[in-house]
């Protein structure tokens, strides 16, 4: 029995899941900033409430539909050939009805309990990731940006949800985690590329004749990425504190990428990956602490 409860949240990724829905919630806060509501209300608490199982309806299918189609290839990594599928742990059949059924009514659910903006959304960032940027991991040496996009949506999920709306908030809100994902999984296929390489995705350091075009895109979105940051508080959401702790965050991953232009060794390059993943909660923790009490 755990080792089907385990086996379950591995096809739904459970860690990627929680920061959909995490990256959602941010979404969903600044929404009810902007139109001048509350997290403590009743309402608000309710909708919230709804997102949530929608949101964690959609993520799941696309966790398991992508695994569904990689289930083959990721036999060939180290890192993933102990998945539940390659195993055939889990029948990969019901893993294919498993990830339309929570899909289809992940969509529907936030149709009728959010609005039919956050639904879209939703069936968007499914479609891209599914039918996109996963066939894409096999093609194109461009997929990490490609992927960038669905990774991108949740908190514009969340925003609609909360707004009804698209508007440049959301966009802001869109490009700070379309920016942050490139340095973090280029990092990542950096660490790993010979592991990629063996299963035959085509990520960029698994197919350059060095890391330099690599180098190029991190270095390059962390440096949007901190305009993108500085965003929010352009458009009157936080306030000066939050822009200068962002801009402090920023300038670290900024050295840390350009550290590894310098010394491409695997401490350096691990480094920047551990502060990929660190940066992100600091800067929602910021934004939250910001509005909450400044």
């Amino acid at each position: 029995m755990n080792m089907l409860f385990n086996d379950i949240l591995t096809l739904i990724k459970v860690r990627i899941t929680i920061l959909v829905i995490v990256t959602a919630y941010l979404g969903y806060y600044l929404g009810l900033r902007f139109v001048g509501l509350q997290m403590t209300e009743l309402s608000s608490i309710i909708i919230f409430f709804h997102l949530i199982i929608g949101i964690s309806l959609t993520s799941s299918s696309s966790a398991i539909l992508n695994q569904y189609l990689e289930s083959d290839l990721d036999l060939n990594m180290k890192r993933t050939f102990a998945r539940p599928l390659p195993q055939n742990r889990i029948n990969k059949n019901f893993a294919l009805f498993l990830g339309l059924v929570l899909g289809i009514t992940g969509c529907l659910y936030l149709y009728f309990f959010i609005n039919p903006t956050t639904s879209l959304i939703s069936f968007l960032t499914i479609f891209s990731y599914v039918c996109i940027y996963t066939p894409s991991k096999t093609r194109s040496k461009w997929n990490t940006v490609i992927g960038s996009f669905p990774g991108a949506l949740p908190p514009v999920g969340g925003w609609t949800a909360a707004t009804g709306e698209i508007n440049s908030p959301a966009l802001i809100l869109f490009l700070i985690l379309f920016c942050w994902q490139i340095p973090h999984f280029l990092s990542l296929a950096i660490i790993f590329k010979d592991d990629y390489k063996n299963a035959g995705f085509k990520m960029l350091p698994s197919i350059s004749k060095n890391l330099d075009s690599t180098l190029f895109q991190i270095v390059f979105f962390v440096m949007a990425l901190i305009g993108s940051s500085i965003g929010i508080y352009l458009l009157n959401l936080t306030s000066f504190v939050y822009m200068f702790g962002a801009v402090i965050l920023g300038i670290v991953f900024l050295i840390h990428s350009a550290n590894i232009l310098f010394e491409q060794s695997s401490r350096k390059i691990k480094k920047l990956f551990i502060f990929s993943i660190i940066y992100l909660p600091l800067l929602m923790l910021l934004i939250i602490f910001d509005t909450l009490f400044l």
